[in-house]
């Protein structure tokens, strides 16, 4: 039997990260995971703002560098590095997938004005062009709505998982006129339960249509 692939999780964020693996193991235990981490560079991206000139050195090299550890396909868990990681896409041969892409294709799919929640102000942007761009090429007019969770991205740092869903939801409840919610962060999938409790919209998160994506570039 040949062997599995060698899938690398690139995080900013060790819940992100966290959340990557825990897809994994649920959607695809049998391939062989690593992780690299670099909780530096969410806070540069935050206190920038958004992606600034410097990062994208930074990302060839740390591609690089996954590449040089036999990486059979690459994983980016941070949705605010969308530009970055197109650059690492478009220069490596090894299969590479930006965290958002798979749920933004299962959320087109399913309507056209979508809800964009996220706790960290610099992913709006970042997906939001992600998803008019994927609708251009499918000739899909879309309305985007931005939702961001104060507060609930520090609670989940603190520790306090429950106050993260909790804001989360009360955010979720007022979402209307929405066909879809697509959840923006790897961070966000562990609110799902408290999303669907108070919306009946159609909710999309990035781990597990992640995972299901690469697997299928990877023929796995």
């Amino acid at each position: 039997m040949a062997q599995a692939p060698n899938i690398v999780l690139f995080s900013v964020h060790k819940d992100a990260m966290d959340a990557a693996v825990r897809a994994f193991a649920s959607d695809w235990p049998e391939a062989r995971i690593s992780n690299l981490l670099d909780d530096g560079l969410f806070t540069w991206v935050r206190e920038a703002g958004g992606v600034v000139p410097e990062m994208y050195d930074v990302f060839r090299r740390l591609t690089r560098h996954m590449v040089s550890r036999k990486a059979d396909g690459i994983l980016f868990t941070c949705s605010a590095f969308r530009e970055v990681i197109d650059t690492c896409i478009a220069e490596f041969e090894v299969p590479i997938l930006k965290p958002n892409d798979a749920m933004i294709e299962q959320a087109l799919a399913a309507g056209s004005r979508i809800a964009i929640m996220a706790t960290v102000g610099p992913t709006i942007p970042s997906i939001s062009a992600e998803i008019l761009e994927m609708a251009a090429v499918r000739g899909q007019k879309v309305e985007l709505a931005p939702y961001v969770v104060e507060g609930a991205f520090d609670a989940l740092a603190g520790g306090d998982a429950a106050r993260h869903d909790a804001l989360v939801a009360a955010r979720a409840r007022e979402i209307k006129d929405c066909d879809v919610i697509v959840l923006a962060q790897f961070t966000l999938s562990r609110a799902v339960p408290a999303v669907a409790a108070v919306s009946n919209i159609p909710i999309f998160n990035s781990p597990g249509a992640a995972v299901a994506k690469l697997r299928a570039m990877l023929k796995a």
